[in-house]
Formats: structure tokens, C-alpha cells, sequence
């Protein structure tokens, strides 16, 4: 290449826009549809977390109530709601505000 066709490629590159960093991988998931799924590989837990994620999505607030009414629509217990709790919370990956006689408060940690 000759010295006009170097300094044109020099003045192109620092021209050229940046490159955008590219983006986490998600999903867009149905309740209904990852309950079924949950139900049928025998992972109720993993739903509880789905539907944690789900809330704190749609409220915009990290911090979210999860009542046992609301978890027995897509056939999560609070037996193993209780116990997907504990274990997330022995991940790290929630903190959990319990009351007496009262639905948890969860905290995502990540987002």
C-alpha cells in the first residue's frame, strides 16, 4: 500500500463509530409456560425464582412480598416455597425480612 492508502484507512478507523459493548442474554418467558415446564422436571424451586425475578421486573422495585396465594397459581406449595427461600438465601442471591404470622419480604441481590 502506498502512504496515501494507509493514512485514508487511519483517517477511516478513527472515524468509525465505536462498537457498542453487546448485551447480557435474557429472555422473554410466560409464568404459565415456565410453571409447566417446572412442573414437568419436577424443579418447583427453580419457579420460585422465576417468579421473583418476574416481580421485581414488573414492580421496578428490588424489594418485593411473596405471598403463598400468589406462588399456588403455578402449583408452588409454601413448603417449597420456604425451602427455595432458604436456599436462595444461603446462595446470596436474596436476603430474605422475615415477620411473625406475615408474608417474607425479598431483597434481589443482583440485577
Amino acid at each position: 500500500m502506498d502512504d496515501w492508502a494507509k493514512q485514508r484507512l487511519e483517517e477511516l478507523k478513527a472515524a468509525a463509530p465505536a462498537r457498542r459493548n453487546k448485551a447480557t442474554p435474557s429472555v422473554m418467558l410466560s409464568l404459565s409456560w415456565a410453571s409447566e415446564a417446572a412442573n414437568a422436571t419436577k424443579s418447583l424451586k427453580a419457579m420460585v425464582w422465576v417468579w421473583l425475578v418476574y416481580r421485581v421486573w414488573r414492580t421496578k422495585n428490588p424489594t418485593v412480598a411473596v405471598p403463598n396465594g400468589a406462588l399456588a397459581k403455578y402449583g408452588i406449595s409454601r413448603k417449597v416455597k420456604s425451602l427455595a427461600l432458604r436456599q436462595l438465601e444461603a446462595a446470596g442471591l436474596i436476603t430474605i425480612e422475615r415477620r411473625p404470622q406475615k408474608t417474607p419480604t425479598v431483597t434481589l441481590q443482583r440485577l
